[in-house]
């Protein structure tokens, strides 16, 4: 059967609407954008526009380049492009952008400034500059579905929402809040000047309510695809494959594997291995557990491109193109027993100068600390391709949050310019969802194109999986990519680890090349368990001293001072041993003096409190917190040490999800003494107590 479009034979829509469709298949509309999102074969052609795939983001803007301090600040969600008057009010810049394009996606953490406030701000859609919003509603309500947007283009995850229903513009888009910037991430295409888009009404939204419950329904019911099926079934003992060839240009439609018969799931779900090579390349080379998103136990799901059925079936729908011929295989790498079944869909394909082939590349690495941190590589490409989807598998050893940093994709000529054209808020924000409470698996979910599909009890100890699909927010990249995303945690300690182990799947034209080899041997490994890391743990804190909970001072960065204020001026000594080997050394000169330290993400009143170096050269301090004295402290001994007890800081309310802590010096006793007329503050950490971990 020839290339047609998917849509339509499904749907048998009238011939009519169809020509309809062909009449303006030049023109970007609410149409095209809805068949688009459902078109399986389109996402595996090259764009024939070569649109730009943006991000707009409420991440920190202390984060300017990889080499300057402040890349890894945390605090991602108070920033704005900029505030300014509409309409006698003010209201904060979330996105800009002149020329055609189109609304893709829009996340946003649906609490505002505390868990408490579920009702928010309102988001304003301002179209091609005209000066009364298209769109003006509750930001909330709108990402949720509980606005005109409905399931599945607009729903509820876990303490957030995603809007995935497409708003084109001709000529430009502004989007705003009427309230502070609180977390959101907005993804957008970039058309060139001069492509045909049809701005989106109300009005045409409506006339498209019947097109829009058919794309839904196909959405939701992903019907079997129209081809040949064939099905292998062996039980597989190591070394042993079974593989599939196909002689002539075609394409696979559907991929279902079935592991059964084994003593062991989860291991042969990591050691049984996905491969395929589309003319003469291998493109492919998963673990079968990785690539449906089950590490560590089978575990059911329904996605738009891949499901898990609750007999442990697993079915991929991303089509694979090939032009002349292609091999699949499924190898057993472990000495386990595996009874293994393997059924694909295949059907004629039209190769084009456009198609591509289906890429999967995964990569597992030894533990890693959790300090100092440092940006985990995802993929790097050259050539021309498609980012359509990822995976993120982390054991997390402690009940405890495992997943703060953002995402960094730099796209094309970003590499040279050193910055990303998405730059994120946060891993559970990436992957649609929201934090404010540590995950458990209440709060697993399964929609279209996201996934937070295991959530490890309790408190995330153990495997946690999450995952993502790009169908109009894909990513297109022309001559290159690097998708980073920072490997950052709630507890930062060079005694600290995670577990890592992560899929990508892209499509690619043919010559593409990438950083990602086959892993043999982590796949035959045994799959790491919490007892692992544990026992890494514990060698780690044998090396050196770490208090459970601590927020090592520092990993902080000084960010307010005064000018005569110096770290690092001079040795602090100290008796006894630091937390983490090591302390924030900070010097000042003239009474007045100050230095103010941020530590970000925080939700709740806490007490906070902190250990320091005391002794002879140590000066005496008012301490603040988000501008209210606190304490009034002297850290004069006559004797070196560290505080004991901890000074306590008492309750304090969080600014912005933030708490800015303040040393003011205040000056020192007679009996001190001072090194070229400075003296000296030695933090080794902050403790940060709050009602967290039970909720």
């Amino acid at each position: 059967m020839k290339k047609v479009n998917l849509l339509f034979l499904m749907l048998g829509v009238s011939f009519a609407i169809s020509c309809l469709n062909t009449s303006v298949e030049k023109e970007i509309n609410l149409t095209t954008l809805l068949n688009e999102m459902v078109d399986r074969e389109q996402i595996a052609e090259f764009p024939t526009i070569n649109y730009q795939s943006l991000q707009a983001s409420s991440y920190n803007r202390e984060s300017v380049s990889p080499d300057k301090p402040g890349w890894f600040a945390d605090s991602d969600g108070v920033s704005a492009i900029r505030t300014e008057e509409n309409n006698g009010k003010k209201e904060w810049v979330l996105m800009e952008d002149e020329g055609p394009g189109v609304i893709t996606k829009i996340w946003a953490v649906c609490f505002y400034y505390g868990l408490d406030n579920t009702t928010g701000a309102n988001i304003n859609f301002y179209l091609d500059g005209e000066t009364t919003p298209t769109i003006s509603t509750n930001f909330f309500k709108l990402v949720k579905g509980q606005d005109f947007v409905k399931a599945p283009f607009a729903d509820e995850s876990t303490r957030a929402g995603n809007l995935y229903f497409p708003i084109p513009y001709a000529k430009s888009c502004k989007i705003t809040m009427d309230n502070k910037a609180f977390y959101n991430i907005i993804n957008y295409r970039k058309y060139p000047a001069g492509t045909k888009v049809k701005t989106f009404t109300m009005e045409e939204f409506n006339q498209t309510a019947e097109w829009q419950q058919k794309v839904g329904h196909i959405l939701n019911t992903k019907p079997e695809p129209e081809g040949e099926k064939d099905t292998m079934i062996k039980t597989l003992g190591r070394g042993d494959q079974i593989a599939m060839n196909f002689g002539k240009g075609g394409a696979i439609k559907q991929l279902e594997i079935k592991l059964d018969e084994t003593e062991n799931m989860a291991q042969a779900l990591r050691s049984v291995v996905l491969k395929a090579t589309f003319d003469g390349k291998e493109t492919v080379w998963v673990p079968v557990g990785d690539f449906f998103n089950n590490v560590g136990k089978s575990h059911p799901y329904d996605m738009w491109e891949r499901t898990v059925k609750p007999n442990g079936t697993m079915v991929c729908r991303w089509i694979m193109p090939f032009e002349k011929e292609a091999q699949i295989y499924l190898e057993n790498m472990s000495d386990l027993s595996v009874k293994a079944q393997l059924t694909l869909t295949t059907d004629e394909y039209k190769w084009t100068e456009n198609s591509m082939h289906f890429y999967a590349t995964w990569q597992m690495d030894d533990p890693v600390p959790t300090f100092p941190l440092f940006d985990y590589n995802f993929l790097e490409a050259q050539g021309k391709g498609v980012i359509v989807g990822d995976e993120w598998a982390v054991l997390n050893p402690i009940e405890g949050w495992w997943g703060e940093g953002d995402e960094k994709i730099y796209i094309d000529d970003d590499i040279e310019k050193n910055f990303p054209s998405h730059f994120g808020t946060g891993t559970e924000d990436y992957y649609g969802w929201a934090g404010g409470k540590v995950p458990t698996s209440k709060d697993e979910f399964s929609k279209p194109f996201l996934g937070n599909i295991i959530v490890a009890d309790p408190n995330s100890k153990g495997y946690n999986v999450c995952t993502r699909t790009r169908v109009l927010d894909a990513i297109p990249f022309k001559e290159k990519i690097k998708f980073d995303v920072e490997s950052s945690c709630g507890k930062r300690s060079k005694s600290h680890f995670l577990q890592y182990a992560q899929t990508t799947f892209w499509y690619g034209v043919p010559g593409v090349k990438h950083n990602k080899k086959p892993l043999p041997i982590m796949a035959e490994k045994k799959l790491p368990v919490i007892a692992d890391l544990e026992a890494l743990i514990e060698h780690a804190e044998k090396e050196h001293y770490i208090v459970d909970g601590a927020l090592e001072a520092e990993i902080l960065n000084i960010t307010n001072k005064s000018k005569t204020v110096e770290e690092n001026f001079a040795e602090i000594p100290e008796w006894g041993e630091l937390s983490n080997g090591d302390m924030k050394n900070i010097w000042f000169e003239n009474k007045g003096d100050f230095a103010e330290l941020k530590i970000t993400e925080q939700f709740e009143k806490s007490i906070i409190s902190f250990s320091a170096t005391v002794g002879q050269p140590c000066g005496d301090f008012n301490i603040y917190v988000n501008g209210e004295l606190k304490k009034m402290q002297d850290l004069y001994s006559e004797h070196g040490g560290m505080t004991n007890p901890y000074v306590s800081l008492g309750e304090c309310n969080p600014v912005d999800n933030t708490f800015i802590i303040k040393f003011e010096y205040k000056g020192a006793g007679e009996k001190g003494s001072h090194v070229k007329g400075k003296r000296a503050l030695g933090l080794d950490f902050f403790l940060i107590e709050n009602n967290f971990m039970n909720r």
